[in-house]
This record gives C-alpha cells, structure tokens and sequence, in this order.
C-alpha cells in the first residue's frame, strides 16, 4: 500500500473552473488538474514525457490538456498526441480523480481503498476550508488530536485550564482506528453564543473523535451536555479533518463541516448563522496552525519527549499511520 493509494482531498472544487489547470502537490509528487469545458476532470503527473516540461502550465484545447512546450496533448487517461509526430505514442502516469463535497479527490489508478464515509444524514453543510501549515503529517496530526492544548490555544472549543484536571479522557483503539473520548467542564463562553448554540451555566463540554488512516482523517462531535440530566445543546457540531501531506515537511488541512439543530425550521435556523459559524472555525483553526508553525523541533518522532496522560493518543495514531497508511514503512524524517 503506498500513501496515494488513499483517497485524498487536494484542491476545493471552486479553485478549478472550466478549462482551467491547477498545479498541486501531494506527499512530495507534483500532480496537475485540469476541467474541460463539458466539466470532465483529469489529474496526471506534472511532467510531459516528451521534453519533461511541467504541464501545470499548459492549457485545456480540444478538452484535452496541451502541454505548452511544444503543444502535445493529454486526455484524462495519459494518452498523449504529437501535433508534429501524429504516430508517435506517449503516455502521462495518470490518476483517479472525483469530486464530492466541494472537492476534487485524488488516487492511483487502480488502487482498491474506499472513499471516506461521510456520515452527515439530518446536518447541514456550514462550510469547507482549506488551509496549510509548515509541519510533517505526524505533528500536525497530533495537535488535532489531543485537547490538552485546546485552553491556552483556543477561543471557544475545549476546557479552561484551571480546570483540566477534572477533564476525563478514554482510549478506545482498534487496529484501524483510534477513538478518543474527553468531557470536562467548558470554557467561558459569551452570553450570546451560549443562547444561540443552547449550552446552560452547569453544562460540560463533550468532545468525541475517531481518527481513521486510509488515509488519515478524524471524525469530530462537539456538544455540550448537563452532566445531571444528559440534556444536551441545542446544536451539535461533526467535522471531518482530513491531514494530507504536501512533502515531509508541510501538511494541508482540508475540514468539511456539518452541524445538526434542534431548533425548529429548516436544519434548524443553521443557515442563518452560517457566515458566523464558518468564521468562528477558520479562526480556529488558524490559531492551531500558528501554534505548529512556533515549534522549536519539528522532529516528528516522538523519542524523548514527556508526555502526559492526553498524549497516548500519539503512539497510536503512529503506529496506524505506519502500518495502514504508509504500509509498515519507518518513514520520520526530520524537518528544520
């Protein structure tokens, strides 16, 4: 199993248009992506077998993509034409490519693995970002997939930290995923997103996530909860994060985001908060990627360091990303 043997999010749809080209990177392999006019995607490897010239800055003719050093053209399958040597066979490693979600996905053709299930039935789609941090796979996926960061980091989500102590935490791994469970008492929240979300002066924060490695991504629920009476909030956030590595040293963060209301209408008045919704997430996860771009080691492996009772969680996303994702190769180069 090689790393783009997984389905990836690489680009959101809205950066693609007709007849346009994109260049992209995916786990240290330039790829390009081009829409033709009837709306057919393709992605092949950025190099034209001709003269090696990068087809990312070529052009969609004849719904075909044109390299733009001497004009040879490709078609979603690699299949390439000579306009000078017309009997002249060339073919571009190409890729599967799909679009959902307001994405364009990429794997090796020919690979098995399955798409991501997206479990959204009854929530509403607030947003989907997209954003870059200057840290390896693994760092970046440590920092999403523990909360004991989430007091000194965050604005909204997470726990106050003169309370962590109180915060519980459980493990529930399988050999292809990893679970985590944490509820404690929330953060101080304004007046007015505790009236809007419905979250009452005693409730706890309720924090579940499942993390899966083909490829890697976690599957988040946030809501809050009355720890006497299990009421819960009137709202509910699930977001899919999906860590893709650009190269050994920089990693995309695509995040699809859903929430689910109890207040009456259509997906309960979701929509009307969209906007504030959306950019409360994108802050906060930009404030995530300003925290891994401030580490002093971006050494991804985890030797020597001291690690708390929320930290378990890091040996065994690594020993799945090895196994699952990378197929069983030791693969921790260190980034400066």
């Amino acid at each position: 199993m090689a790393i783009l043997d997984h389905w990836h999010p690489i680009l959101p749809s809205s950066k693609l248009k007709k007849n346009s080209v994109a260049g992209v990177r995916l786990a240290g392999n330039d790829l390009v992506l081009y829409r033709n006019s009837q709306n057919e995607l393709g992605a092949l490897t950025d190099h034209c077998p001709h003269r090696r010239m990068k087809l990312s800055l070529g052009k969609v003719y004849g719904d075909k993509l044109q390299c733009s050093y001497h004009g040879w053209t490709f078609d979603a399958k690699g299949n390439g034409e000579s306009p000078a040597t017309p009997k002249l066979y060339a073919c571009a490693k190409h890729y599967e490519v799909a679009e959902k979600f307001d994405a364009i996905w990429v794997r090796n053709a020919g690979a098995v693995t399955q798409f991501p299930v997206f479990d959204v039935e009854g929530h509403y789609n607030v947003c989907n970002l997209a954003h870059r941090v200057k840290a390896p796979l693994e760092l970046t996926v440590d920092n999403f997939c523990e909360i004991e960061h989430t007091p000194t980091t965050h604005a909204f989500f997470g726990y106050p930290l003169e309370r962590m102590h109180e915060v519980e935490v459980e493990f529930k791994p399988t050999d292809t995923s990893v679970r985590v469970l944490n509820k404690g008492p929330r953060k101080n929240i304004s007046l007015l997103m505790r009236t809007l979300v419905g979250i009452g002066d005693d409730y706890q924060f309720m924090d579940d996530w499942t993390t899966y490695f083909s490829p890697v991504y976690s599957i988040y629920d946030h809501w809050w909860q009355c720890p006497k009476t299990g009421k819960e909030s009137m709202v509910r956030w699930r977001l899919y994060l999906f860590f893709v590595p650009i190269d050994e040293c920089e990693t995309a963060i695509f995040t699809f985001a859903f929430t689910k209301s109890r207040y009456p209408g259509r997906y309960g008045g979701v929509r009307l908060f969209k906007w504030l919704m959306s950019s409360m997430l994108d802050y906060e996860i930009r404030l995530d990627v300003r925290i891994l771009e401030g580490l002093a080691d971006k050494n991804p492996s985890i030797e020597g360091m001291k690690l708390s009772r929320f930290d378990r969680v890091l040996g065994l996303n690594r020993e799945r990303i090895e196994k699952i994702y990378r197929g069983n190769g030791i693969h921790l180069a260190a980034c400066g």
